[in-house]
């Protein structure tokens, strides 16, 4: 029996993170070949010609991790790939979040190849398997439209997720640049005119400042196309671009701003510490600066070191594209030497990581041990325009 592995052309979730993405794909499936293809080309042509048999595996999400594993915590065994399916069977890949049954949250590849999903999150399933000869094409049908009837039609097989079996689903992650963060908006004060917001990704957290302060004007910075375009559906302007180079035009045409957002950006650049300084250049006198930063200090960061892995995921704490890697000390140190004064630096736990205590009782009483540090997910520092000399 052939299979087919297919993604679409141009979704990708980023260069890195995709690639990784499709090798995890790749892993689960096993598929005798892999394809390209179009939401708007014709469904008839694409899997019309398909031999007697095939089975076919459309993944929809590019930011997406196919989980095969389950049923009893395995300490990271590889996971082996998704069965084959039966005669006519047309299936959803559960869309899971996440958190796992347990209401621990994943935050490494090692950590979901042990986990346990018992429940599907809500949403469109981020990929279906079925055999093109059992869902004829329609005529005029496109790929997108195959698509959302087949996802119909296996809806009520179900997914084969449960408790004691092997779960048949795949970790969606989503992009937090399209819902508001609490944790960010709350901080930057009200009386704020002029607003920058720094690797604004879709910025809903912007936007929601925007709507509850009128007179609030936003400013984007993003360098992703697509992110860039849905944010200027939602800001007063959004310039593309490296948020540097950016940040230092806007001070050399004498743009100035009362507040800078750089929510979860500076570890995506190779020098946070100038763009933090071109941020400076373009501050007014008492100007306000929100950022947020994954900790690498934290418990499941260290965890996987000490059993020997770092694998880079399509986002969160090991964000394939993260380009530097910051602890409490060195943003706090990376915003005071572009000029910025801390009023505050507080660390944000999250959901917990999978099974925590075996691995802090085995540390014990390690001299000098930063609890505080293992079981921060997050930094978020507020900072003031400090006086130069």
């Amino acid at each position: 029996m052939s299979a087919t592995l297919a993604f679409l052309s141009g979704r990708a979730a980023s260069d890195y993170g995709a690639l990784l993405s499709r090798l995890q794909w790749r892993r689960a499936v096993r598929a005798d070949r892999e394809v390209e293809i179009d939401l708007a080309a014709s469904a008839g042509e694409t899997f019309g010609s398909a031999p007697e048999g095939e089975t076919w595996w459309l993944v929809r999400e590019p930011a997406s991790i196919p989980v095969a594993a389950g049923g009893a915590k395995n300490a990271g065994a590889p996971a082996p790939p998704f069965p084959p399916p039966k005669n006519g069977e047309t299936l959803p890949v559960a869309r899971l979040a996440l958190e796992a049954s347990d209401g621990e949250a994943v935050h490494t590849l090692r950590e979901l190849e042990s986990a346990v999903f018992e429940r599907p999150a809500p949403g469109r399933p981020p990929a279906v398997m079925f055999r093109p000869q059992a869902v004829p094409a329609l005529a005029g049908e496109t790929v997108g439209a195959y698509f959302d009837r087949v996802t119909a039609r296996s809806a009520g097989q179900g997914s084969r997720l449960d408790g004691s079996g092997t779960p048949f689903g795949a970790v969606v992650l989503e992009d937090p640049s399209e819902l508001e963060r609490p944790e960010l908006s709350s901080r930057v004060p009200s009386g704020c005119r002029r607003l920058l917001d720094a690797g604004c990704g879709g910025g809903a957290t912007s936007a929601a400042l925007r709507g509850r302060h009128p007179g609030l004007a936003v400013t984007g910075l993003e360098k992703d196309p697509n992110a860039a375009a849905r944010a200027r559906t939602r800001l007063d302007r959004v310039l593309e671009g490296d948020v540097a180079s950016l940040l230092r035009d806007l001070a050399s045409a004498g743009e100035r701003f009362d507040a800078f957002l750089f929510g979860d950006v500076l570890e995506h650049l190779s020098d946070p510490v100038a763009a933090l300084d071109a941020a400076r250049a373009a501050a007014e006198s008492g100007a306000v600066l929100v950022a947020s930063v994954p900790n690498a200090g934290h418990l499941s960061v260290v965890r996987d070191l000490v059993l020997g892995r770092f694998d880079a995921v399509p986002a969160g704490l090991l964000d394939a594209g993260h380009l530097r890697w910051f602890t409490a000390g060195f943003l706090t140190e990376a915003l005071e030497e572009a000029g910025w004064a801390v009023n505050s630096l507080e660390g944000l736990t999250g959901a917990p990581p999978p099974d925590p205590e075996p691995f802090l009782s085995a540390l014990g009483d390690w001299p000098g041990m930063d609890r505080v540090s293992l079981s921060t997910y997050q930094w978020v520092a507020v900072a003031s325009a400090s006086v130069r000399a």
